[in-house]
């Protein structure tokens, strides 16, 4: 920043400066016609430095006096920031021809020496040297005629003093990098990276950029000094924001420099868009008004005794003085010698070395407040700790007083709990019993119709039998001997009884009682199968005979009035689990679904429906799917389905227990259950269970 702050005081005192030398400025299409062209009698002198705006072309004639052209002399032009430089000779007979091109736009081997300023030989049979110079930055034209010894020993002396400018530099980076890793304090990371731009700049402002970096890359290479320059301001705008706490103590002049940041990034947009003199004059503003907001946060920091203000102002000082004497030394103010040209690589050394040190104070100054910060806690955890100590009596007091009421209360709870799980089993119980009623009731009327059936068959049995009784006593009394009339007489019965009608009504008989005993084992075997006594054993069962044993004690409920539709996976694994209780979760839900379908009304067309679905989910799971078409369920019922004592059927046809049940059922099998349900539509519940149970069911 401070480099580009010295371009703008160049830039700001080049009107109010006039050179001692007049010299003209011609566009380029007038530099070929000689006759217009002014003659300069250049000598070296004291005073008298040239110096243009930038963006300008500047025209310089010089004629070489005899005596130099016949000694060892060279013509040195001790500036570096040169764009296009290009040197013609005037032969005798007139003519100009181009000698030299060279500059910040050409790569560096197009140089006559390996100088970071721009040194032309002389030609003894040449008088007239004729300059053409061009540069986007300011044009300062301090050409000398120097001999050779004396240029080689100067450009030595200038190349050993900025290796000592780059040692402070690298040392301080290095320095400070390694205090960086110890402390990792952003401070240091900002500002080693303000050293590295700082140093860049510095290499640019005096050419050691195109000599040793990126003399290879014309491009980058012209517009590095000015890029370089935005950077330094952008490091330095993070460096003092941080060195300088302005985010807690001064956050308006933080978000004051801050806006500088985007300011530097558009100007270096602008530059690499081809604005390079117009960006160069929008960095120098830039950079000149971050530099007052600086300087007048630091100020009022100090007043307010923050020390490191202090610091940063000693510096700041410093590196600015250095810039005012670099800048006045090219307008003759000041003397323009070696010493006052290398003012600025003076002070910004003095600049890094304060700066430095400043940093180590401020992290002095932060351990210090840091042991004050951690005494001052120490003293108030002692404190805490007394206050602490003597709530600590009164809570023990409190605790124990607290103590005895919860025990009291626990107590009380206890009593409560034992009467309400007195009540819970009661209230199963009774879900049971009235489960047990319907089952009762169910399996009554259903072993009743096959026992009538028995009992209406053997009464005309007996009355069969007898008739063939009496036929097989007639056809016995015949002696052996008999004659024809007793075997007729005896035949006679057969026809008197209608024996082949008695046969058939025999056969009748005994097959509706065989069909009506039949019918009574299968509902025995199917109750046997439902209540499963074994149902406190983990057990394998076949879900599809769990479900069938269930239909068969619901059949009273359900023939001739509900269609019972059985999809059964036939391929379906038996699975490990309480066989008995699962059968009562499948009663539970059927029986709502008996409920359900002849609670609807139903369209002419329509049928009261049941399906009973099973199904293999994947490799460790099964489903059962109790599907019906009945009233269905709203959003709020099904929210509330498996809560106890919740129930939508009429008082006394049911507890509100069942689906509670069935939950509990299915969740002690590892299972899950899912609703599908839509108000006058109908209901499906899927039961998700596992094939196998864990081992400690097992």
């Amino acid at each position: 920043m401070k480099n580009i702050y010295y371009l703008g005081l160049l830039l700001f005192l080049s009107p109010f400066l006039k050179a001692q030398f007049e010299l003209s400025v011609f566009s380029n299409d007038s530099f070929h016609k000689p006759q217009e062209l002014p003659y300069l009698d250049y000598e070296l002198k004291e005073e008298g430095v040239p110096n243009f705006d930038n963006g300008k072309s500047a025209y310089v004639h010089i004629k070489i006096p005899d005596a130099a052209s016949k000694g060892d002399f060279m013509i040195l032009l001790n500036y570096a920031l040169i764009d296009t430089l290009r040197l013609y000779h005037q032969k005798p007979n007139g003519e100009i021809v181009l000698a030299v091109e060279t500059g910040q736009a050409f790569k560096f081997k197009t140089r006559l020496f390996a100088s970071s300023d721009f040194v032309f030989p002389i030609d003894p049979a040449v008088s007239d040297y004729y300059f053409e110079v061009y540069s986007h930055k300011p044009l300062v034209l301090p050409f000398q005629l120097v001999q050779r010894q004396e240029l080689t020993e100067r450009l030595s002396k200038n190349d050993f003093l900025f290796g000592i400018y780059a040692g402070i530099i690298m040392v301080m980076f290095l320095y400070n990098l390694v205090i960086y890793f110890l402390t990792r304090d952003r401070s240091y990371l900002f500002y080693i990276l303000y050293l590295l731009t700082l140093g860049l700049a510095q290499a640019a402002l005096f050419g050691y950029s195109d000599r040793y970096l990126i003399g290879w890359a014309p491009y980058l290479n012209k517009i590095f000094a000015v890029l370089s320059g935005a950077l330094v301001g952008i490091a330095s705008i993070f460096f003092i924001n941080n060195f300088l706490r302005l985010k807690t103590k001064a956050p308006k002049f933080r978000k004051l420099l801050l806006l500088v940041i985007p300011l530097d990034l558009i100007a270096i947009t602008l530059l690499l868009l081809g604005y390079e003199a117009f960006a160069y004059k929008m960095v120098n503003m830039v950079a000149l008004t971050g530099s007052i907001i600086a300087i007048i946060a630091a100020v009022k920091l100090a007043q307010s005794g923050y020390k490191p203000a202090n610091f940063f102002l000693l510096a700041w000082s410093v590196f600015l003085v250095s810039v005012v004497i670099f800048a006045l030394k090219d307008f003759d103010i000041v003397p323009y010698n070696p010493v006052f040209r290398r003012s600025m690589l003076f002070g910004s050394s003095i600049e890094v070395v304060l700066l430095s040190v400043a940093l180590a104070d401020r992290i002095n100054q932060l351990r210090r407040e840091k042991e004050y910060s951690q005494a001052r806690a120490l003293e108030m955890a002692r404190e805490n700790e007394r206050i602490i100590k003597e709530q600590n009596i009164e809570l023990e007091k409190r605790v124990e007083v607290r103590t005895m009421e919860l025990q009291e209360a626990n107590e009380e709870l206890q009593v409560t709990l034992d009467n309400l799980k007195e009540t819970q089993t009661q209230l199963v119980d009774a879900e049971k019993m009235a489960s047990l009623g319907q089952l009762t009731a169910g399996i009554a009327h259903e072993i009743n119709n096959p026992i009538n059936f028995i009992t209406s068959n053997i009464k005309p049995l007996k009355l069969d039998l007898s008739e063939v009784y009496t036929i097989v006593e007639n056809f016995a009394a015949l002696p052996e001997n008999c004659s024809p009339d007793q075997v007729k007489a005896a035949k006679e019965s057969l026809e008197e009884y209608d024996y082949e009608f008695l046969k058939e009504e025999i056969e009748s008989l005994v097959g509706g009682i065989s069909d009506g005993a039949n019918r009574t084992s299968e509902i025995v075997l199917g109750l046997r199968n439902f209540s499963r006594l074994d149902e406190d054993v983990v057990k394998k069962a076949n879900l599809n005979e769990g479900l069938d044993s269930t239909m068969v004690l619901l059949r009273n409920k359900t023939k001739g009035m509900v269609d019972i539709v059985r999809d059964y996976d036939e391929q379906l694994m038996d699975i490990e689990c309480f066989p008995g209780k699962l059968n009562q979760a499948f009663m539970n839900i059927l029986n709502n679904a008996v409920y359900a379908v002849n609670a609807k009304q139903y369209q002419e067309g329509e049928k009261p429906q049941i399906i009973l679905k099973t199904s293999s989910v994947d490799t460790q799971n099964v489903a059962v799917h109790l599907i019906d078409n009945g009233i269905g369920m709203d959003e709020q019922t099904k929210k509330k389905l498996y809560e106890p004592f919740f129930t939508t059927k009429d008082v006394g046809e049911g507890t509100g227990l069942g689906m509670s049940i069935v939950f509990k059922i299915i969740d002690k099998h590892g299972g899950r259950i899912e609703v599908n349900s839509e108000l006058g539509k109908g209901t499906e519940f899927v039961l998700f269970l596992p094939i196998r149970q864990p081992k400690e069911f097992a």
